[in-house]
């Protein structure tokens, strides 16, 4: 019989909401999904002379953009710990480890091949941006530091929130450490997860510290999933995240000038990590309110939420022209104007909605029809293998036979020309 952990900070409870589907987390990453394809397109194909972050409606845009990522890591850590902590098992047992050890492997090599250029790989063009550092691979390393994270308070028996709560923490903290660090001693696969000079556009520090801290929320709603669909919690995060929107600068010049540490100054200075974590607790705030008053949500955009994967490998390959060189980013790049960005735009978010709306249909027919097309070519492959096999067996022990015996010719004439009386030879 299973036991509950006793290492936990908020007690579970029975409820009639412990079965409740907690939409707001689909609702928060099907935005968060569909602003990264907005955000990605405009970024990639707006033409720079419009680029003006005087203009009140780019800077808008960059405002909203720069939310996706944070977003984006929060809720994934948020829905990851809510799952882990669903199973209920020790960490030995608990079923969503061994499936969070096996996704967080899968996105970073996804990672490595959304970033693969098949004709300059086929010419053997090892080139430096095959090993940049990118979402997915820090969404899998966030999955694979909340588990671990998981094993620690398992094995010491501390609050597994608590730990999260530290840990995401100290990632923020030391950002600047890592960022100023000198990491050129390491192979340049290893040098992208700590700096973005070679081309990473994410790194594991600070990222992860979002995910963490999301980790933290969803155990939190594991325990109690009525503050789900109750006032207090968005209530509360809603004054979270004003509070760190408009004094977190204040309370880091302070912490720096009691205790005279240079990190603090420099978060001061820069406050980008914990400025962003309130808009996080805001737009949570904000989306848990709407899933409450939204009664019929359709199912198409809560499906959206799920398939975040799905879109990601698919818009990757198509904006940023990775496997054969051919995309948007091909044509476009950078060249668009407003108009065409936004109408552009507004059509690569339809063709995704469509995909998804069509995504059972296309497993369901398309890759079983590709899956016993490979599967004849397989077999028809191995029988020709096996019949061609013993010819040319035949062949190269023949071809061997006549080398060797050249071979062994040729060193006797090279040895004693006069003794060596081959017929016809000489």
């Amino acid at each position: 019989m299973r036991t509950q952990e006793k290492h936990t900070a908020i007690k579970a409870i029975t409820a009639p909401f412990a079965n409740r589907r907690v939409t707001f987390i689909d609702l928060l990453r099907a935005y968060a999904i569909l602003m990264m394809l907005q955000g990605h397109f405009t970024d990639t194909l707006l033409a720079e002379s419009f680029r003006d972050l005087n203009n009140p409606t780019f800077a808008t845009w960059s405002f909203m953009r720069g939310m996706t990522a944070p977003i984006f890591f929060f809720s994934s850590g948020l829905i990851f710990v809510f799952l882990l902590m669903r199973d209920k098992a020790p960490f030995r047992e608990n079923i969503r480890v061994k499936k969070g050890l096996r996704r967080g492997i899968e996105l970073i090599i996804i990672g490595y091949i959304l970033r693969m250029s098949f004709p300059r790989l086929l010419t053997f063009d090892i080139y430096p941006g095959l090993f940049a550092v990118d979402v997915l691979h820090c969404i899998g390393l966030a999955l694979l530091t909340l588990i671990g994270v998981f094993a620690l308070s398992s094995y010491l028996k501390l609050s597994y929130p608590l730990l999260l709560a530290l840990g995401g923490s100290l990632v923020f903290y030391f950002h600047f450490d890592f960022k100023n660090a000198d990491w050129s001693f390491l192979p340049l696969a290893l040098e992208n997860y700590f700096t973005n000079s070679n081309g990473s556009v994410f790194t594991p520090i600070p990222w992860v510290g979002y995910s963490m801290l999301g980790g933290v929320l969803g155990y939190a709603l594991n325990r109690r999933p009525q503050w789900a669909f109750g006032q207090i919690l968005p209530l509360s995060l809603l004054a979270t995240g004003l509070l760190v929107h408009y004094h977190s600068t204040w309370a880091l010049t302070q912490l720096y000038e009691v205790t005279g540490i240079e990190n603090f100054l420099a978060h001061a200075n820069f406050n980008f990590l914990a400025w962003r974590l309130g808009h996080v607790f805001i737009a949570v705030a904000i989306f848990i309110w709407i899933a409450q008053l939204w009664k019929n949500i359709p199912k198409l955009l809560l499906r959206i939420g799920s398939e975040t994967l799905v879109i990601y490998e698919v818009h990757f390959v198509l904006l940023y022209s990775t496997w054969f060189g051919i995309g948007l980013s091909t044509f476009w790049y950078r060249s668009l104007t407003p108009l065409q960005t936004i109408l552009g735009a507004a059509l690569f978010i339809f063709f995704f909605v469509l995909l998804i709306a069509n995504i059972d249909r296309i497993r369901q027919y398309r890759w079983p029809w590709w899956r016993e097309k490979l599967t004849i070519a397989a077999r028809f492959g191995w029988n020709w293998v096996k019949e061609i096999t013993p010819v040319v067996q035949e062949k190269v022990v023949y071809a061997w036979r006549i080398a060797r015996v050249r071979v062994v010719r040729w060193y006797l004439r090279q040895v004693s020309p006069a003794a060596y009386q081959g017929s016809g030879e000489e």
